[in-house]
């Protein structure tokens, strides 16, 4: 019984530290609101959490985990897709289905990736950008080049990176209906799967 009620304590901070932090940023939000909107002690609060980061982190880092297993199950599943292939003019080009898988687990997680984007000064969204652009850059050339002759271009792989994060960013910041995100993403991730193509893989000896 009591841990049940610690669950509610805690989820009710979670859901108060949300709304805080949603209308007023990370570094405006107040710790002693979000106690009281939550009708919890500040004791409450750091018997769950050490400090405002922690209860931050809280919020945004499990559906930050999930989107980074999405996508490493992704590129798992191409790379074995990639390597049983002859040559490239064989790449499927269509990826609508992991670009609606992402868009649903983004969108249903909407408010946490709104806070990232917009915690630029607890320099979160720094961190998870660069994480991400790292992830990419790194993964997707490996992903590629799995096909026998063909390596990457470094330089191109990094600007690619970036476009392919700031595709996203900016449509979660400006499309909040999920449904049209998902039509507008389809389209993006299909232009891009091109680009990486067109732009990164190159064949050895060229």
């Amino acid at each position: 019984m009591k841990q049940d009620t610690d669950y509610k304590k805690r989820d009710l901070l979670l859901e108060a530290a949300k709304k805080e932090f949603m209308e007023r940023g990370y570094n405006k939000a107040s710790l002693r609101t979000i106690c009281s909107n939550a009708g919890v002690t500040t004791g409450a609060l750091y018997f769950f959490f050490e400090n405002k980061a922690d209860l931050f982190a809280a919020i945004v880092d499990p559906p930050i985990a999930g989107l980074k297993k999405i996508l490493f199950d992704h590129i798992k599943e191409d790379s074995e897709y990639i390597s049983k292939l002859e040559s490239i003019g064989k790449i499927e080009m269509d990826h609508a289905d992991i670009s609606d898988v992402l868009t649903e687990h983004i969108y249903d997680n909407y408010e946490s990736f709104l806070l990232v984007l917009n915690s630029s000064e607890n320099t979160v969204y720094e961190n998870v950008v660069d994480e991400f652009v790292k992830l990419t850059e790194v993964s997707v050339p490996a992903m590629i080049t799995s096909l026998p002759g063909y390596t990457y271009d470094e330089y191109m792989s990094h600007w690619m990176a970036h476009i392919t994060i700031d595709a996203f960013i900016q449509v979660i910041k400006h499309e909040t209906d999920k449904e049209k995100a998902k039509i507008r993403l389809r389209s993006i991730m299909n232009y891009l799967v091109k680009g990486w193509i067109e732009l990164v893989l190159v064949k050895e000896g060229e």
